[in-house]
This record gives C-alpha cells, sequence and structure tokens, in this order.
C-alpha cells in the first residue's frame, strides 16, 4: 500500500505527516510513492531508464494499465495536483540518467533542487489546499532546502554512481575525490558542505515564513518535518562532517526531541 511504502522509505516524513489531516496524509502517501517509483527507476543500473521515464509521461498524459501511476493520475484528474509539475519532476530526474552528473554553478544547483523537490513543494502546497499564490514561493523554498540537505547528506552516495551535485564553481571536486578521500579533498569537502548546508539555511528561513498559510494542524506537520530533515545537516556538521563516511540519519529520540521542540515553538508562537 503507498501508507507501508512512505513508511518504509522515508521515516523522517512519515513520522511528521502522522500529524496531519487524514486525507492529506493519504494524498501525501500516494504523492510520495509516485515520487519513490520514479527515483527508483532514475537509480537502478538499467540501460532501459530513459525509456522508462518516457513511457510514463506518456502514460499520464493517455490511458494506461500502468498500475503504478494511478494514484497519481488521480490527484491529476481531480485537479488536487498540477500535471505541469509532476513533468517538471520528471525534467530533474533527466540529471540523474547522466552517466556522469557534474553541476557548474550555483544557480544550476538552485534550478535542479527546485525541479528534483521544489516541485514537490508546489504539489504539497496544492495538497494542503493552499490557495494564497504568494504562499507558493515558500512551498518551492522548503523542497529547495529538503534538496540541499538532502545532497550534503548523500555525498557519498551520489559519487558512487557519478554523480556530484556541488557546483564546480565553489571549489571543485570529483567522484573519485569524494571516494578516495585525502586531507586535501577532506578540507574541499568540508568547505563545499558548509556552503550547502548554508545555502539550505537560506532556504528554511524563508519556508518558515509559509506555515502563516497553514491551518493549525498542517502547521504543526509541516513545522515538524522542517525540524527534523534539518536536523540532519546541523547533525553532519556537528559530528565532524559524518557525511564524508556514512550517510547521516536521525534516531526515533532525536526525532521525539525535535518534536518537543516544535511544540515548544509552535505554542509560544500561537498564544501570541
Amino acid at each position: 500500500s503507498t501508507k507501508k511504502i512512505f513508511k518504509k522509505n522515508s521515516k523522517t516524513f512519515f513520522f511528521a505527516s502522522i500529524f496531519l489531516e487524514k486525507n492529506i496524509f493519504k494524498n501525501c502517501a500516494i504523492l510520495y510513492e509516485f515520487c519513490r517509483y520514479i527515483d527508483d527507476i532514475a537509480d537502478k543500473k538499467n540501460k532501459k531508464k530513459s525509456y522508462k521515464l518516457k513511457n510514463i509521461v506518456k502514460d499520464i498524459n493517455n490511458d494506461s494499465k500502468n498500475t503504478k501511476i494511478r494514484y497519481i493520475k488521480c490527484l491529476i484528474n481531480n485537479k488536487t495536483i498540477n500535471k505541469k509539475h509532476i513533468f517538471q519532476l520528471m525534467e530533474g530526474m533527466k540529471y540523474d540518467l547522466k552517466k556522469k552528473v557534474v553541476i557548474k554553478s550555483q544557480r544550476e544547483l538552485i534550478i535542479y533542487a527546485y525541479l528534483a523537490a521544489g516541485t514537490v513543494g508546489l504539489m504539497m502546497a496544492d495538497i494542503l489546499g493552499i490557495t494564497e499564490k504568494v504562499a507558493y514561493k515558500y512551498a518551492v523554498d522548503l523542497g529547495i532546502a529538503f534538496q540541499l540537505t538532502n545532497i550534503a547528506r548523500d555525498i557519498l552516495e551520489d559519487a558512487e554512481m557519478n554523480r556530484v551535485y556541488l557546483p564546480s564553481s565553489w571549489i571543485e571536486v570529483t567522484s573519485n575525490d569524494i571516494k578516495f578521500l585525502n586531507n586535501k579533498n577532506k578540507k574541499k569537502l568540508i568547505k563545499n558542505t558548509l556552503q550547502i548546508i548554508d545555502l539550505s539555511e537560506v532556504y528554511y528561513q524563508s519556508a518558515l515564513k509559509g506555515l502563516a498559510f497553514l491551518n493549525l494542524r498542517n502547521r504543526f506537520a509541516i513545522l515538524t518535518a522542517l525540524v527534523i530533515y534539518r536536523q540532519i545537516g546541523l547533525k553532519v556538521v556537528r559530528k565532524s562532517f559524518s557525511n564524508l563516511y556514512k550517510r547521516e540519519t536521525i534516531s526515533f529520540v532525536e526525532k521525539l526531541l525535535c518534536l518537543f521542540k516544535c511544540f515548544t515553538f509552535f505554542t509560544s508562537n500561537t498564544s501570541n
């Protein structure tokens, strides 16, 4: 089921989403299942993955027996989400289809982060029932912040697939620099990690302003997701740049501590 896929593959977002209204939670799980589906295609070593993604676009536009997309098509058909954002998300997947991923500039990094996750922020805004267009900027910014955190966390994993999302205009590193770490490369990667986490902070701070457009229950859920996910980058730094050796995670106890912070922040701000 969509709920099981959501719970198994994204413990942080699942943890935060349990505070959402029931129907919104269900639609979030559908969106996550679709994102997971196309992400898995892009990540697997398969010569036909480009063909598969093109077929998904065709299946969304036409009648199809592809059971993997039937629920996301329901969200499109009942106008819960915008089909345009699905196609933009899939444009972002084209980066991951390349044999070698190199991001040249910070501008290209943000464009990629928008396609890969800002689009998901826009679809989440629609699922949450946001009607004020000004709020969409903050939804995009939260998606970008999450993606920048992913990039900082997954440096090693991406290098194994010959992907480097750290802009070469910062301090140029190759996938081999990451995989075969020496003191010189470590210094470069520490600087790049700090830079991408600092950049994510700009987008997290902007995204916080968007909470005002949500009702109280959904606001708490999105705040929880933001605080826990932001914690990944902070933990990477606190643990002496653990991303250079492993994929950092947030434990259940740490999630509970984040939840307490959210509750304290939430109650102090809503009571004023």
